[in-house]
């Protein structure tokens, strides 16, 4: 068979390594590079030095991530190609020194001060009670369509707190408002917290050495039968027979027995829109929403609080209606670098370097009853859909297995799907 992938992410590379030698495959991707959002950037310090910074997913968690980590393994990444780091936050209000919150997203001991002092008693019982509750919800399988408020809204904590910190987090990871945030899966948000709960140490996280793009350029390199084609988008499906035909942004047609979709909504709509049996999953589609975002990689710590000791690895500007973020990199012989969101900043940092524009889907309730019935479409006519719209997280791990999902209807037999699927 000939498999057509649209999206040359994570998701879609990691397909096409999945099924190489077992079938032949066509890779669309609309951007120029490969990686989706693994966007690693380089650039030369004042020193003249060669760095590498993200502009895109930052770092993962390999004891998290199974999947994805096993992936990584036999692409002939092991430790020494990964950096680990420590994971803490500072919330704060845009102009305001002292933050809000500082430190790991995990319960504190009572009587330990951080060097910028402990966070104050309100701040670390919203804190304590996001990170701990969100364990909970995933292992009383909590619907994926109950909003946050829904929960949050009943804990006591006030309501001033419930908005600069708990909202703040998700709002400043979607790049939506705080009132949005609060109206996302509680699921989803907890996804990405729930991690830290069980223990009171700082949280880790790790990233390439290289740039974390190194995982698209690996996935590629061992691709024998995949016909990777960047810069072409996926315009259009058609029927011929029994087969189909893949039509990029320049008209070229591709035939193939079968098409995987793992592109954003709005392109799995157009790709599909005029299939005469699409009408199902066109209003499944319908329900997803995005946020504009545009990151920006910069020399100067330009939206950070004042005092160094108020830093973190994620330092979080609280502006209006708005939960801005910078992550802070510092390299091995001291040395840093700033990626920071740009859209709703009243100015752009002196040294800013390269930014780049994103697109991030909220994941609000009707997402996850939308992906319910696309699961029920997968297949039908010779579509299916994997990646973010179809992922139940925000997460590589959960990337990775919307394709193990795909490929084991397509290749049940594939020996890196087995070797995947048993580790």
């Amino acid at each position: 068979m000939r498999i057509g992938i649209a999206g040359g992410g994570i998701a879609g590379l990691t397909l096409a390594w999945l099924i190489d030698g077992a079938h032949e495959s066509t890779l669309l991707e609309s951007r120029d590079d490969l990686g989706g959002n693994l966007r690693s950037q380089h650039f030369t310090d004042a020193k003249g030095r060669m760095r590498v910074i993200e502009l895109g997913v930052h770092s993962v968690s390999l004891e998290g991530f199974p999947l994805f980590a096993h992936v990584t393994r036999a692409l002939g990444l092991g430790d020494t190609h990964w950096i680990t780091a420590p994971e803490s936050y500072t919330i704060a209000h845009r102009g305001q020194q002292r933050p809000l919150f500082q430190g790991p997203l995990t319960p504190h001991d009572e009587e330990g001060e951080t060097e910028a002092g402990p966070p104050t008693p309100e701040a670390r019982q919203a804190i304590s009670m996001l990170v701990s509750q969100a364990a909970d919800w995933s292992s009383r399988d909590v619907a994926r369509t109950v909003p946050l408020r829904e929960i949050v809204e009943a804990w006591p904590i006030a309501p001033g707190t419930r908005k600069t910190l708990l909202y703040a987090l998700p709002a400043s990871i979607w790049g939506c408002t705080l009132t949005q945030a609060s109206a996302l899966s509680a699921r989803a948000v907890a996804a990405l917290f729930a991690n830290g709960a069980p223990t009171d140490s700082m949280p880790t996280t790790q990233s390439l050495r290289h740039g974390m793009q190194e995982l698209a350029r690996r996935l590629a390199a061992q691709l024998k039968t995949a016909d990777l084609r960047p810069g072409k988008a996926i315009r259009h499906i058609h029927r011929v027979g029994k087969a189909l035909e893949m039509v990029d942004c320049c008209g070229t047609t591709y035939p193939v027995d079968a098409v995987v979709l793992a592109v954003p909504a709005d392109a799995a709509t157009m790709a599909i829109q005029e299939l005469p049996d699409a009408a199902p999953a066109v209003q499944a589609l319908s329900r997803y929403e995005y946020a504009h975002i545009t990151q920006g990689v910069h020399l100067d710590p330009y939206y950070l609080c004042g005092e160094r000791r108020h830093w973190s690895t994620t330092n979080i500007a609280l502006d209006g209606t708005w939960a801005l973020p910078t992550v802070m990199r510092r390299f091995d012989d001291g040395s840093e670098a700033f990626v920071s969101r740009l859209d709703h900043r009243d100015s752009l940092p002196h040294q800013l370097l390269a930014q780049s524009a994103f697109r991030t889907l909220l994941p609000y309730p009707a997402v996850f009853t939308a992906q319910r019935r696309l699961q029920d479409l997968q297949g039908h006519g010779g579509i299916y859909f994997a990646g973010h719209i179809m992922a139940h997280a925000a997460t590589q791990e959960s990337a990775v297995a919307t394709v193990v999902d795909v490929a084991r209807r397509l290749v049940p037999d594939s020996p890196r799907l087995a070797a995947l699927t048993a580790s």
